[in-house]
């Protein structure tokens, strides 16, 4: 049953009505059936009315769901569209081991940090007074060694961009007892052996100066 409610529809009733018309016209004309389209013509112009209403009504609802349709707000935009972007504006993330590193020359050095089996962190947010306000800031490497903090910078070319604003925040974390080295992070990525042995040794060094000025 629904499939002939779909197919008999009030359009294709009209076309019916109309082919029919044309049937006993033809049929009235050759006298066959003398008469005929007399009898029919006051029902055939009924139906063909209520067709050309029904056809009218359905134009008026879709005239008026558009309209609705046109008032309504616009849409958000995709929700695909904002992870893109967000994606492409964040710093870039390397999973290691639970950690987020930024660069190869970072892995290289966590990989390292891991062999010594020193206690690190990498990626580590902290809440900080800045020139102007508080701000939230983020080191490479907080690293506890020889019974103290301190924090190992891999620069990339970024930090040719940010050296003033990123001295001012070293200065800080000086002030509260964390001292700050940095390396480049081609020099991180080709020897971070080295470059590990010097930031521990360093560290080691500041805790022999602090206990001696004790």
């Amino acid at each position: 049953m629904a499939r002939i409610r779909r197919e008999i529809t009030p359009a294709r009733a009209l076309r019916l009505m109309l082919w029919a018309a044309v049937l006993v016209s033809a049929l009235d004309l050759l006298n066959i059936v003398p008469g005929l389209g007399g009898k029919l013509l006051l029902p055939f112009l009924g139906a063909v009315l209520w067709a050309l209403l029904w056809q009218g009504r359905q134009a008026r609802r879709v005239y008026i769901r558009l309209g609705r349709f046109a008032q309504l707000p616009p849409l958000p935009p995709p929700i695909e569209a904002e992870t893109a972007l967000t994606r492409a504006t964040r710093y870039r993330e390397i999973p290691w081991h639970g950690l987020v590193l930024r660069s190869q020359s970072e892995v290289k050095i966590a990989k390292e940090l891991d062999l010594r089996g020193v206690l690190f962190t990498a990626a580590i947010k902290l809440r900080m007074k800045t020139e102007s306000r508080r701000q939230t800031r983020e080191v490479d490497f907080l690293i506890f060694h020889a019974g103290r903090w301190g924090v190992l910078e891999v620069d990339g070319p970024q930090h040719a961009h940010s050296q003033e604003a990123d001295q001012w925040r070293d200065a800080r974390l000086n002030e509260h007892g964390i001292p700050v080295y940095r390396y480049p992070a081609q020099r991180c990525y080709a020897e971070p052996r080295v470059v590990v042995d010097e930031f521990l040794a360093s560290l080691a060094a500041e805790t022999v100066t602090d206990d001696q000025q004790q």
